[in-house]
């Protein structure tokens, strides 16, 4: 027997996992939308990022053959102001605050991704982290050209949550500098309306500060000219050197972020003529 659950209880659920597994140390409190599971993004973006991309149903039958995809719940975690102030004072690595954010706050959002499911489960509902699972099967970013099986961005932007910069990121309407996480399950909820109807790019001016931000100089002044490899050679050849002393740990994931911060979208929707 399914226990109810509705939009209320799912943000309930999260507020109170943001707490206990310390993700509220990097992050302001998580805001969840939710896509239908049958929308027809998902499988548009077969054609958008690659035939490899998962729909909710191809990526849920993995861990419950025979089981429904009914929605998709994505979640925002804002990073806190105090933290982008420190990156946004930078200029060629990400801040402490910024790099321990995008190594253990990460770290935190995987719990509460774990978590999440398991508390689904117990209410007698499959669910599953799609993040956590391609990780489980070996997914390697590098191989895959810097794309994945399941893009939380792009599922967040079905959900209602954002749309997209030149720097790819997801501008939502507490801003670009955040984190996404998402659960895929058959437990059937009302989507998120999309204020902004099917333009992934409706939010984003062009105004162009995120580029002039980007010292790998890996942002165009088109939405194409993105170059994910040349921004993460840049992680790799400029900022993991010497992280040791500079950050104080090591082999876990660092982005500079530094494109996320001092740009007018930063905490917001920016307006047009904003720059």
């Amino acid at each position: 027997m399914s226990e109810q659950m509705d939009r209320g209880k799912i943000g309930s659920l999260l507020n109170r996992l943001y707490r206990v597994t310390g993700a509220e140390c990097f992050f302001e409190e998580p805001f969840p939308g939710v896509a239908s599971a049958s929308d027809a993004w998902f499988e548009r973006f077969k054609s958008v990022i690659g035939e490899f991309h998962w729909t909710p149903q191809e990526a849920l039958e993995q861990i419950a053959p025979g089981a429904v995809a009914k929605s998709v719940i994505v979640w925002i975690l804002p990073v806190k102001r105090s933290t982008r102030a420190a990156n946004a004072a930078e200029k060629v690595r990400p801040a402490v605050s910024w790099a321990a954010m995008r190594s253990f706050g990460e770290l935190a959002n995987d719990n509460m991704r774990r978590q999440f499911c398991r508390l689904l489960e117990q209410a007698g509902y499959h669910a599953v982290a799609l993040h956590l699972e391609q990780v489980r099967q070996g997914f390697d970013i590098v191989k895959m050209n810097f794309t994945s099986h399941w893009s939380e961005r792009h599922a967040a932007f079905v959900a209602g949550l954002g749309t997209f910069g030149l720097s790819a990121g997801l501008i939502t309407e507490r801003g670009i500098a955040m984190r996404i996480g998402s659960v895929v399950t058959d437990l059937e909820l009302s989507p998120t309306p999309r204020s902004y109807g099917d333009d992934p790019f409706a939010w984003c001016t062009r105004c162009g500060a995120c580029a002039k931000r980007c010292p790998a100089h890996a942002i165009g002044k088109t939405n194409a000219e993105r170059d994910k490899p040349r921004c993460g050679a840049y992680i790799v050849n400029h900022v993991n050197p010497g992280r040791g002393e500079r950050y104080g740990w090591l082999d876990l994931a660092l982005g500079c972020g530094l494109c996320q911060t001092a740009v007018p979208c930063e905490f917001r929707r920016p307006r047009q003529g904003e720059c």
